[in-house]
């Protein structure tokens, strides 16, 4: 006769057996939980806890720099998007960029200005003013009665390594004779005590995103040329006729 403690003693290790296995995968589960989370931490530290910075410093990944040119008399240098074109010159901007020949729009013109008064340069502590004195500017022409008719007010804006603004405003050009709207959004940084506009402009409602993300990288990648070395100036040529969007007209004869 078998003895019951031999069956008992079966029972037991085999519970124990299980127990013993869902404590393990429990303790695996968790150990991984929090495996992940520690690299996630790791990351979020690793970039200092700021994306938009981690996303502006790509941010020039979107511009070819192999067709970088001084422009502002050599004070900056200024790149393509990639698989963009150079446009026509003018003398309302320093240089223009199209996606083709046949494609003229959306379209990136490059702007420069003195910065304004008692701003050399931008950090961190100092975008907040820069960000105010150009929405100073602005409040003069685009302003009906007693209210503000930007399509988007200055703002603080990270351009890969400055510390920039950007704002949106309507205009207005005439084509064949009659009044067209267009949308543009500009981007400014302070470079050298100098003010760089990077502005695209569209038919109304033809500017996307990827539009807006071409002129961002323009803005990001403006930069001095590197000691030592100088980049092709733009080429002389007799300025081409085009035509400055009405609501800009001021600020356009102002710059070079």
């Amino acid at each position: 006769m078998r003895s019951p403690t031999v069956g008992t003693t079966v029972t037991c290790t085999a519970v124990l057996s299980q127990a013993a296995i869902s404590l393990l995968l429990v303790m695996l589960l968790t150990a991984t939980g929090c495996t992940k989370t520690a690299d996630k931490k790791s990351t979020a530290a690793a970039d200092g806890g700021n994306a938009e910075a981690a996303v502006a410093d790509g941010e020039t990944d979107g511009v070819d720099f192999d067709t970088a040119i001084a422009v502002d008399d050599g004070k900056v240098e200024a790149c393509s998007p990639m698989g963009w074109t150079r446009g026509p010159q003018s003398k309302s901007y320093l240089v223009k960029y199209v996606p083709s020949r046949k494609k003229t729009y959306p379209s990136i013109v490059v702007m420069a200005a003195d910065a304004p008064e008692g701003i050399v340069e931008v950090d961190a502590g100092s975008q907040k003013d820069f960000v105010a004195a150009i929405a100073a500017s602005l409040a003069g022409t685009f302003s009906k009665n007693g209210k503000s008719t930007l399509l988007q007010k200055p703002a603080a804006s990270r351009l890969g390594p400055h510390f920039g603004a950007t704002w949106a405003a309507p205009a207005t050009i005439n084509v064949d004779g009659m009044k067209e709207t267009i949308d543009r959004t500009s981007y400014a940084a302070v470079i050298g005590g100098r003010m760089y506009t990077v502005e695209v402009r569209a038919p109304k409602g033809k500017l996307d995103s990827e539009g807006r993300a071409a002129a961002r990288a323009v803005a990001a990648a403006l930069a001095p040329p590197a000691v030592g070395e100088a980049a092709p100036a733009a080429e002389e040529a007799a300025p081409a006729t085009e035509e400055v969007p009405a609501a800009e007209t001021d600020a356009a004869a102002e710059q070079k």
